[in-house]
């Protein structure tokens, strides 16, 4: 018989480029590394900025203030990915600066707020990149007030190379007394591609109160969301334009209608929300998926217990309650929960 077995035409070259996109999203993050090795079809798909929402990313630690300022390298090996000691910043900033506060992290990049030696009322934000060692000092210092304790981060690497902070102001008078004390009033927006600070009234239909120690956010598609105290999740854009609220998912078939506070995150491009109630379901975590960002229908896709997820009930150290878990196994993403 003369030469080998002709080939046939290869079964993938008939799907398209969402198809293609949709499967490799399903598959490992290492499994994925070898997939680029295909060919270059496949390498160009998974190397484009529109994608890389979509398809699974490794994840090398977690950067923590908790009490003092650490990198948890997921490896347990080598050298940690970033320095925690911010060394990047030079030895003349920290000569002014009391101390960076973590508000909020946002892909890769940090918002801190620095208090002056000279005069704790006043302060600048930073926005540090910790893996690039690098820094900026959002113009104009601040003068410290009650009515603008919340600040949130907005970076989308895939999309552009700008970030954009939210500084909520509130309703705030001082005594402590009522949730209105708190109310969200408006926005100031800043963009460092403008350089420019906005102010933006609410748009929110409801009073909504945020908790100035929560740092969970999320920011896609040029939007920022954030848990509220009302059992919510509202959202605002980043010209202060479009202001929406979206309900806490409840379903009367779950073992956690109607519960409380929750934890908001992305896995594949969407939004997920994550939630837990140890009085109804004996320490069960339930995860609900927002198939369409625009719409309020919640979907429930996995209920279970802690047990099965770590063979063990949650760990107690001192006064902290600890969470850590991994979902969806074949997206690499990671949910990590610590409170007090």
């Amino acid at each position: 018989m003369a030469g080998g077995a002709r080939k046939g035409p290869n079964p993938t070259d008939q799907l398209t480029d969402d198809i293609l996109v949709e499967i490799l999203s399903r598959v490992r993050y290492k499994s994925l590394l070898r997939c680029s090795c295909v060919s270059r079809r496949w390498r160009d798909l998974i190397a484009h900025p529109d994608h890389r929402g979509k398809l699974p990313q490794t994840l090398t630690g977690f950067f923590c203030f908790a009490p003092n300022r650490s990198f948890i390298n997921v490896s347990g090996t080598g050298r940690p990915f970033v320095d925690p000691s911010l060394a990047c910043l030079p030895d003349r900033e920290w000569e002014k600066w009391k101390g960076l506060a973590l508000l909020d992290g946002c892909n890769g990049l940090l918002l801190c707020r620095c208090h002056r030696f000279a005069d704790p009322s006043e302060f600048n934000y930073l926005v540090i990149n910790p893996a690039a060692e690098k820094w900026v000092a959002v113009p104009v210092s601040r003068r410290w007030s009650s009515t603008a304790q919340t600040a949130r981060l907005g970076f989308e690497p895939a999309v552009s190379s700008h970030f954009h902070v939210f500084e909520f102001h509130l309703n705030w008078d001082g005594d402590g007394v009522g949730d209105e004390d708190a109310r969200v009033l408006g926005a100031k927006i800043y963009s460092s591609e403008t350089g420019l600070w906005s102010y933006k009234e609410s748009g929110w239909e409801v009073g909504i109160t945020l908790d100035p120690d929560s740092n969970n956010s999320v920011f896609v598609d040029g939007t920022l969301y954030v848990i509220a105290n009302e059992c919510l999740i509202a959202a605002v854009d980043v010209e202060g334009r479009t202001w929406r609220i979206i309900d806490f998912p409840r379903s009367e078939d779950s073992p956690f209608f109607n519960t409380g506070a929750g934890f908001i995150d992305l896995s594949q491009g969407k939004l997920h929300f994550a939630n837990s109630d140890y009085i109804i379901s004996d320490n069960k975590l339930a995860i609900w998926v927002l198939e369409d960002r625009n719409s309020e229908e919640w979907t429930l896709k996995h209920t279970v217990s802690f047990m099965h997820l770590v063979r063990k009930k949650p760990v107690y150290i001192g006064s902290d309650e600890f969470y850590c878990c991994r979902y969806p196994p074949r997206t690499q993403y990671g949910i990590l929960r610590l409170w007090s």
